[in-house]
């Protein structure tokens, strides 16, 4: 599978930027790619302010859909929005055939997200795509292992890829990397791992630092880069060879 990885800057709070830039860039994918990832709240950058909820969703699910259609070609990223009355850190998987969400569960306490919005209800979203089962996170979700803890299913592990969207600052590049690695080695999938670039409102810097990382916690090499977007090629006869080798996932809870 072919997965395209978006790190660009987010100019916070301003969704018309942010809807031209991603148009631009989205408008530059390779036609063979099966799925295109953009970071957390791509259209308003990590923010709490609930008056961009409707519009934020609204453009963004167009964008998205647009794209999936025009294109027979699956994308992911997370939005802020409001439902029901109230307001969520949406992670959305939209193709022409599917249409899926995460609402995040692990609301970042130091921030006013956890203050505002409102957590999901449901913490285990897996999707089928391509051959994968893909379980969808966000951000700080990565700092709790019990939220990625893979289980056998059916006779198989639940879950081949993890995928993050993030808005995760460069300070904290370290703990990134380590824990990446660390959920693909104790869950024996990929880890797919997307984040902005460039500063906020606030002169926080973000570094991008997108990549995937095979069951083994080595980073996959990109087959090479068109300025923001990473293409980087998967496989799921891969991942069995390497699970079939070495069966930790045969000691996986049963559900």
């Amino acid at each position: 599978m072919k997965i395209a990885l978006i790190e660009t800057h987010i100019e916070d709070y301003n969704i018309e930027s942010n809807l031209l830039n991603f148009r631009n860039l989205l408008n530059k994918i390779e036609k063979d790619t099966d799925l295109v990832i953009l970071p957390e709240m791509f259209l308003t950058g990590f923010i709490s302010d609930t008056s961009f909820a409707v519009e934020s969703r609204e453009k963004g699910l167009d964008l998205m859909r647009t794209f999936a259609k025009e294109n027979a070609c699956a994308i992911e990223g997370s939005l802020i929005v409001e439902s029901e009355g109230k307001y969520y850190n949406r992670h959305y998987f939209i193709s022409p055939d599917q249409e899926i969400f995460y609402d995040k569960v692990h609301l970042f306490s130091l921030s006013k997200e956890a203050k505002v919005l409102n957590k999901g209800d449901k913490k285990d979203v897996i999707l089928e795509y391509k051959g994968f089962n893909i379980k969808m996170l966000t951000c700080y979700d990565l700092r709790f292992p019990l939220s990625s803890c893979n289980y056998v299913k059916q006779g198989k592990p639940a879950y081949d890829m993890l995928c993050y969207v993030a808005s995760w600052p460069k300070s904290r590049s370290a703990q990134w990397f380590s824990l990446l690695k660390a959920r693909a080695i104790e869950n024996q999938c990929y880890v797919v791992a997307v984040n902005r670039k460039g500063f906020d409102a606030d002169s926080v810097e973000y570094a991008g630092d997108c990549c995937i990382v095979s069951n083994r916690g080595e980073f996959e090499v990109a087959t090479h880069s068109d300025g923001d977007i990473i293409y980087y090629n998967v496989s799921k006869e891969k991942l069995d060879k390497a699970r079939e080798k070495f069966p930790v996932w045969r000691d996986f809870p049963q559900k």
